[in-house]
């Protein structure tokens, strides 16, 4: 299953800078989402891991008229999905850090996002490496 993504905002930031950074983009745009899609936090061209620099984007599936590519995600079935309740989303980023430190994750460090639900409900899919 592919899934495409419009971006509607786009900065490079890391994790030293993110915690700051990345509420204030939701909270500057998403009133320029459209109501009935669900939203999307777009992390992609890492620099190197999650200690690296890379692309964050806000997002939906319905078209938008934006200067910013749409990003492409052709294969769900390479992904490890964790679900959060909204106010736990850093905590969920941490308990990934913490298996991938641990080998109990292999990122592939191509194209991970959060999807949000209206009821509140966060789906964190992690691109990981494919094995047999």
């Amino acid at each position: 299953m592919a899934l495409k993504l419009y971006p509607i905002v786009q900065q490079r930031l890391n994790n030293n800078i993110a915690n700051k950074i990345i509420p204030t983009l939701w909270q500057n745009n998403f009133d320029k989402l459209p109501q009935g899609h669900y939203c999307y936090g777009i992390y992609f061209n890492y620099a190197a891991n999650y200690q690296a620099d890379y692309d964050f984007a806000i997002a939906s599936e319905a078209v938008l008229e934006t200067d910013i590519p749409a990003i492409e995600i052709e294969d769900l079935s390479f992904y490890e999905v964790f679900r959060c309740q909204a106010d736990e989303i850093y905590q969920t980023w941490q308990l990934i850090w913490k298996k991938e430190q641990q080998g109990l994750l292999k990122r592939a460090y191509s194209v991970d996002f959060e999807k949000y639900h209206s009821d509140g409900l966060v789906e964190i899919y992690i691109a990981v490496e494919p094995h047999c």
